[in-house]
């Protein structure tokens, strides 16, 4: 598997759209009030946008990481929280392709090769 760079690279976007956004409310601030509010306020959604999808890369490499283990023979203890379903369904309920836990993952065949 190899990594898809899509979450951080959007992170980054996000990142510097929170920064730029920043700048312009900063630089409005004593001419237009609610302007510079505004902007600050967009900042403000843009840097949490930010680090959400950073958290989402880190995850995606962190499974990407943990399926390549099991794929060589390792037996790896499940990442935390086990899946994201899991996390959103308060362990009630695990993406069965690809929760970590081997006992709520789906049978696969094992290649020969």
């Amino acid at each position: 598997m190899t990594a898809r760079p899509r979450h951080r690279r959007t992170a980054r976007a996000l990142t510097l759209g929170a920064g730029g956004t920043t700048a312009a409310g900063l630089t409005a601030l004593p001419a237009h009030l609610w302007l510079a509010v505004t902007a600050l306020y967009v900042a403000a959604v843009l840097a949490w946008c930010a680090v959400a999808y950073r958290a989402a890369h880190h995850r995606q490499t962190a499974e990407e990481d943990w399926e390549q283990r099991h794929v060589h023979g390792e037996q790896p203890a499940p990442l935390i929280p086990c899946c994201s379903l899991a996390d959103y369904s308060g362990g009630a309920a695990h993406d069965q392709r690809r929760c970590t836990d081997i006992t709520h993952r789906l049978p696969t065949a094992r290649s020969t090769r």
